[in-house]
């Protein structure tokens, strides 16, 4: 319940986490698209934080760079796990564009602690 009533900390949170634990992994595996590709890179991640870059994310998507904020927001919930005793794991995706249609989980519970660290 708590989770449900406070979704917006909750995801912000989790969000922060998997940057934290990732945003470098994000990074190493964007390096290696095809510069061909890039604009449509472009055009998921902007589908999947439902809003438009800036002109300057744009180009450092396009020099293969990811900034943390685009990565924080070109990622999405894909579903959520609790279990009686407050644990839980959260599954986010990002359409095959960071890393390749794996998914990211990050465990935690909801006194607050995360787990471990992200993982794909």
């Amino acid at each position: 319940k708590i989770m449900y009533l406070n979704q917006k900390e909750w995801d912000e949170r989790i969000r922060d986490r998997i940057v934290e634990d990732l945003h470098w992994l994000a990074e190493d595996w964007f390096s290696s698209v095809d510069e061909e590709d890039v604009d449509e890179m472009i055009e998921i991640l902007e589908k999947n934080s439902n809003s438009k870059f800036t002109k300057k994310e744009k180009e450092e998507l396009k020099e293969l760079k990811v900034s943390k904020e685009v990565f924080k927001n070109g990622i999405y919930l894909e579903g959520v796990r609790i279990t009686s005793n407050g644990d839980f794991s959260v599954y986010y995706y990002d359409n095959e564009v960071f890393f390749a249609g794996h998914g990211i989980e990050l465990m935690g519970n909801i006194s607050g602690e995360f787990k471990y660290k992200a993982k794909l």
